[in-house]
């Protein structure tokens, strides 16, 4: 576990420097594909040193979690926003606004390289750290029970968080080439919200 540790910036000029090395990864991933992405070229890239760059991360693994948990980070504000908004707003569309940050999110570091994709989820398991899917389906079954007055049970509840997160890591990892598009997050919508309806649509016949 020591190797993904990294030097946690705390004067203003070294959270640049790691603000920008983030910045700089996430353009390489986007651009030229997890193949690319090395501490010499992201160094380079950057306009640092390679010394600059082991300040920081160890290896390009460290560097790639640190931008998940950026990530993260983003999505969890995204959502407590949306959450935050008017009574004007449906449950329907706080739903479909916290789907579209979440699916924005898998599209915009998916790595081409399945088997670097795979060893980061595992990193992340071992590592503790949350899925944002885990926050976003948590969100969604509060503002539907909420908004919609319509309770899932703790099997529900499971089923939707589970799915919404295979659904999305699954087209991460196979690469799929919608993954990003309206037709792909239209089909999550439909998705969440026919499993969310049914729900309903049950414990109202068993009532």
């Amino acid at each position: 576990m020591d190797d993904l540790k990294r030097k946690t910036p705390n004067q203003s000029r070294a959270r640049k420097t790691v603000e920008t090395l983030l910045e700089t990864t996430a353009q390489i991933l986007a651009q030229e594909g997890s193949g690319r992405l090395t501490t010499n070229y992201l160094a380079e890239k950057a306009g640092y040193s390679i010394g600059t760059v082991y300040q920081y991360f160890p290896n390009r693994e460290a560097i790639v979690m640190a931008l998940i948990e950026r990530q993260r980070e983003h999505v969890q504000r995204r959502i407590s926003e949306i959450r935050a908004m008017s009574a004007d707003a449906t449950a329907e569309q706080k739903i479909r606004g916290i789907i579209r940050v979440l699916h924005a999110s898998f599209d915009l570091h998916r790595l081409p390289q399945p088997r670097l994709v795979q060893a980061l989820v595992q990193l992340a398991l071992v590592h503790g750290l949350p899925s944002p899917s885990d926050a976003a389906a948590h969100a969604i079954i509060e503002i539907w029970q909420t908004e919609r007055r319509g309770a899932l049970n703790e099997s529900e509840a499971f089923v939707l968080s589970a799915g919404l997160l295979e659904v999305l890591r699954r087209a991460t990892l196979q690469g799929f080439p919608l993954l990003g598009s309206d037709q792909f997050e239209q089909a999550v919508v439909r998705l969440v919200m026919g499993f969310l309806n049914a729900a309903v649509d049950d414990t109202s016949r068993a009532a």
